[in-house]
């Protein structure tokens, strides 16, 4: 691209960033030079440097391996977005996050989906789609659990901006284990009615070190304050 980014060649970019420039190297050019020229927003996340917008996904470059040069490349989610309360310090830890769990996500498993695997393969069809989300889930736990344990404090408590990070990931990833829990009960078993959202007046989702309780604080009717 004849392209230098502090004082190192911008050699190579991922097919995906291609393409979203429509195959043109020099449309590709312009973008990186925007997002890391002067004036720019943009930080350093370890040895890697991210745009800094406020869109779903920011251009990164990589240090390459075999040369002292950058890979051009996306990164799945915004700074200046989903992540705009980070601190720069924990930056690393939450882009390690996301690219262990960028592609996890399979969307919310349904009956329908598991009557449609089993018209095309049977039961071993359903089994097989059903396995696959129990691992996707389970894969996700993981990162997210060692995640939670990385953003406590020495006291052995999550700061405010940490939390509320926790706690959107924590419900994103119950609700992808409800839907699937309710997909398989329904196929095998019938809906059971109505799942409930709360167990014993809250909902607690479980780490290695704590929990949180994903039930939000109902508001008072009395007026009080």
């Amino acid at each position: 691209m004849h392209l230098s980014i502090r004082h190192r060649p911008v050699l190579t970019a991922s097919s995906e960033l291609v393409r979203a420039h429509g195959h043109d190297l020099e449309d590709l050019r312009l973008s990186v030079t925007e997002g890391f020229g002067p004036g720019a927003d943009w930080c350093e996340v370890d040895e890697e440097l991210h745009t800094i917008t406020m869109g779903d996904a920011e251009i990164r470059l990589r240090p390459r391996p075999d040369t002292p040069a950058w890979h051009a490349e996306y990164f799945p989610a915004g700074w200046g977005s989903r992540f705009e309360h980070v601190p720069l310090e924990r930056r690393t830890d939450i882009a390690a996050y996301v690219d262990r769990t960028y592609d996890l996500v399979e969307g919310l498993l349904q009956e329908c989906d598991l009557r449609a695997a089993a018209s095309e393969g049977g039961a071993v069809a359903v089994d097989r789609l059903v396995r696959t989300h129990i691992g996707l889930a389970d894969e996700r736990y993981a990162a997210l659990d060692s995640l939670h344990s990385a953003l406590l404090t020495p006291e052995g408590v999550l700061p405010d901006w940490a939390l509320e990070l926790i706690h959107i990931e924590a419900e994103g990833l119950n609700t992808t284990r409800e839907w699937l829990t309710s997909a398989v009960v329904s196929y095998h078993h019938g809906t059971a009615g109505r799942r409930p959202v709360t167990i014993y007046g809250g909902v607690c989702f479980g780490f290695s070190e704590g929990a949180i309780d994903l039930v939000s604080p109902q508001p008072r009717l009395d007026g009080a304050r």
